[in-house]
């Protein structure tokens, strides 16, 4: 699903908040609360970042001249795609299967590594 960057805030905020309530009921050390600040000190910049490179990349595809359902599957499949690609390349074979699965099965099948052979 496509969120924006205040949408993925809200959603890691109401995380650290879920995190938090456990964390005091279990009744964890200072240490560990201290540490879940420091988590939700970081969201702010996180959705900055996002921000950022959400309009840069919507800047960038609007350059295309794309019909909308071209540039929506841009922004929906193709470019999460290949996010998910690069960060499965930092984990080790058996961890980025995973992504890498994910990422083959968002691409139209014409992108996937088979291509589209014919019948």
């Amino acid at each position: 699903m496509r969120r924006n960057d205040k949408r993925i805030a809200g959603d890691i905020q109401a995380q650290i908040d879920t995190i938090r309530a456990i964390a005091q009921q279990e009744n964890l050390s200072e240490t560990c609360l201290d540490r879940i600040e420091k988590a939700e000190r970081v969201v702010p910049k996180m959705q900055a970042t996002i921000a950022f490179v959400s309009g840069y990349v919507r800047r960038q595809v609007s350059q295309w001249d794309l019909t909308p359902p071209v540039s929506y599957a841009m922004h929906a499949a193709l470019m999460p795609s290949f996010s998910l690609e690069r960060v499965a390349h930092t984990r080790t074979v058996s961890g980025g299967e995973p992504l890498r699965a994910l990422a083959n099965r968002l691409r139209p099948p014409c992108l996937r590594p088979v291509g589209c052979a014919p019948s």
